[in-house]
Order: structure tokens, then sequence, then C-alpha cells
């Protein structure tokens, strides 16, 4: 699929628009004076404390704001300006309702053509489960051929209901959820990132973006983050699942609050960039983000604009240090080379966007969602400095956790979360 906001593109945008920021600059200063004041709404108040301070220090009305080179902000995507993963909540709409467009001679090779090696044993951190990458898109090509068989073909509405008490969608659901997690598990994060591309294969950049779309209807409905557990009828495929998915309120606000005051926005997400643009330049959900604003993982152009899970060569893909390359080469150069003014994220893979830009980071807002490794280090060190944030003593960078309840789907004034057992 051919990306329609390529890298290039991107840029010149952005020179535009900044060569066109003087034309306005006199009309905009005798309108919108005052700095906005972020809502409380139900942010930890040391998160309200340190952004408020930032916007104060480094906003429009600060003496030493300059408009042709705004500081800015980068927002990670899953379980930061959403709750919960857009992606894997895309995969669940996808397999509940057969909203692929493979065929049943093709499921085979779509899935399996960008793993490395498909007669590699997955790993999975249990010994009880023991496939290849082969043997699970087998079963699920032979699975999806009878559902197709039975409860599509020759069908003007298709029986749902039927295909979900059938024991071949139980089984395909289970494996190719599995196979999702082996890929992710057992190869380099490139090829994990990629994947998840192949469920939308032979689509072109629209009809992505409509699937995404259908997901949201779906997902956003539900009343909490809640798991289930998919067991295949063999048994010999477990898989938990995570449903639902909520922009709060905060996120929206945060967003609307620093472009108000003269910040820039910007989305570094692992997730497909058309993925993430579906919802986020979408006017409905009141996140006011350009295409040009949002990068994610990017894929190869084709010859049809078909997606193919191949990632673009010529592009860092934002996951791990790629996010940290995405800024350094594409975001900073539009702002004099500077990092970014605040960074959020919730995850190790948003750790070194967190940490590398010392020098122009002012505060780095981590999300409480259940990690270790490198981000649980940081939340400890913000933990630390809660105090000093809130009476004002703390320097810059200040680092800050939100905390928020998986039951309500809404953020809660503490840095702890309340998460689904």
């Amino acid at each position: 699929m051919t990306p329609r906001n390529g890298t290039m593109t991107k840029v010149i945008n952005h020179i535009i628009a900044a060569a066109l920021l003087p034309l306005f600059a006199a009309g905009a200063s005798s309108c919108g004076k005052g700095k906005a004041s972020l809502p409380e709404d139900n942010w930890d108040p040391a998160v309200h404390e340190a952004i408020t301070r930032m916007i104060s220090d480094f906003g429009k009305d600060s003496p030493t704001y300059d408009s042709s080179c705004k500081p800015y902000a980068v927002f990670d995507y899953d379980n930061t300006t959403v709750m919960n993963d857009i992606a894997l909540t895309t995969m669940i709409h996808q397999i509940e309702t057969m909203d692929f467009s493979f065929t049943e001679e093709n499921i085979f090779e779509a899935l399996t053509f960008p793993i490395p090696d498909i007669d590699r044993p997955l790993e999975y951190g249990d010994t009880s489960i023991n496939f290849t990458s082969r043997q699970l898109a087998t079963d699920i090509e032979k699975d999806y051929a009878f559902i197709m068989k039975n409860f599509f073909k020759g069908r003007e509405v298709p029986d749902l209901e039927g295909m979900h008490q059938s024991e071949e969608y139980l089984d395909f659901r289970a494996k190719l959820w599995g196979l999702s997690l082996g890929v992710d598990n057992t190869f380099e994060s490139a090829t994990g990132c990629v994947w998840i591309a192949t469920l939308f294969d032979g689509m072109d950049e629209e009809e992505v973006k409509n699937v995404v779309r259908r997901n949201l209807d779906t997902a956003t409905a539900e009343k909490s983050l809640h798991t289930e557990r998919w067991t295949s009828p063999d048994g010999k495929m477990t898989v938990s699942v995570t449903k639902g998915l909520a922009l709060p309120k905060e996120s929206v606000n945060l967003y609307n609050t620093l472009r108000e005051n003269g910040f820039d926005v910007y989305i570094c997400s692992a997730s497909m960039e058309t993925v993430v643009e579906a919802m986020a330049c979408d006017a409905q959900w009141g996140l006011g983000m350009e295409p040009g604003n949002v990068f994610g993982i990017r894929l190869s152009p084709t010859p049809d604009g078909k997606v193919k899970a191949v990632g673009d060569p010529s592009y860092d893909q934002t996951y791990r240090e790629g996010k940290t390359e995405c800024i350094r080469k594409l975001i900073a150069p539009l702002h004099g080379g500077r990092g970014p003014a605040l960074v959020a994220g919730d995850s190790n893979g948003d750790f070194s966007m967190l940490t590398s830009f010392p020098e122009d980071l002012k505060v780095g807002l981590i999300i409480d969602v259940p990690r270790t490794g490198d981000i649980q280090k940081l939340k400890e060190k913000a933990s630390a400095m809660r105090g000093a944030v809130l009476d004002g003593s703390a320097q810059y960078p200040l680092f800050v956790v939100q905390g928020r309840d998986d039951a309500s789907l809404q953020y809660i004034k503490s840095d702890r979360s309340k998460t689904q057992q």
C-alpha cells in the first residue's frame, strides 16, 4: 500500500505552513489572547501541575516563545492516547466478523510470507504450546475454508451466530491470535510490527480505514477493558485477548490545550500509520490531528495500492529506538532541531523517546499500565519526584505518572491505576 502521506509530503507541508505563518501573525495577535488552561478533569494533581507549568513557561504567552519555531509534544497512541490497543482491537473485530479480504487460496501465503522461518518453533513462555508458523497457518487455512463455505457463501447475510458456535471458528480465532503472539515473541520487532498488516492483505488504504472504523463502533461501545480467554477445541492453544477501547476526555483536552497554547502535536505509534489515522484524524473523535503529524508503521508502496506486509526500508519504523529516530529525522528539523517539550508513553517501546532528549524535554508523561523493565524504573523515578513536582521545586524535565481505571474506562486522580485482574 502506498501511504498517502509519505515522508517528503509531511516535510513539505510543514515548510509551507511555516512560510505562511507570518501572513497570519498580525490577525492572530489580535484574538485568542491569554493562555488556555488545561481542565483538571481526572488528571493526577502532579500531572496537571507539571503540564500547566510547562505551558506557562514555554507556551505562546511566555516571553521566550517563538512562533516560527514552536515547542512540540509527541504522544504514543496505544495505551497512552487511547485506553487499549487500536491495532489489537481491530484484529478482534476482524476475527469475530471475518472482516478480511483473504481468499481460501491465498490466506496461507498472506499470513506466512513476512515470517523469516515458518518452520522455527514459536516461543510462548509456555512449554505446553508447541507450534511452528507453518502448522498454525495450515490449521487456520482449513478453518477459514470451512467458515467461508458454511457461513458466508451463498448468503446475503453471513451466519455469524452459527459461525461463532462452530469448532472451526473457535480453532481459527485461537490459532490466528496465537500466530500473532508467536511471531511477536520469536522474531525481531520489525517482523511483528509489520506482520499484523497481513490482516489487511489485498485492501487499499480506504478499505483499511473502513475496517478500523467498524471496529471502533464495536470496541468503544464496551463498558470496560476486560479479558477473554480463547482456547482451541483441541486444547493446544489458549490465548488471552483484551476487549474495549476508549479515548479519555483528558487526551482530547490535552491535545487541544497544547495547540491553543502554541504547541504542535504529533503521534508516534508502533501501530500501522493508516490504522491510527483512521481514528486520530477523524473529526468525530476530537483529537484534531492532521495526517502529516501522525507517524506509525509504514509499508512499502505497491503498484496496485493494495496492502502487502513489507516494511518501507526508507523509513525508520516507529518502534522502540525507531520512535526516537523518527523524531530526530522527521520532526525535530521542523522545530530548529530541538527535541520535544513533552513526550507521553506507557511501555518499554516508549522509553527511548522519553529519555533521549534531556536538554529539551520538559515533561515526560507515563500512563500507568502494568509493565516491567526500563519503563517501570522511570515510573519509580517519577514517583520519587512527585512531591517536588507538586510544590514547584522540581527541575525540568519533570516525569509524572497518570493512573486510570480499566473497569470504568476513565482516568483517576492518582498516579496508580486500577487494573482488571
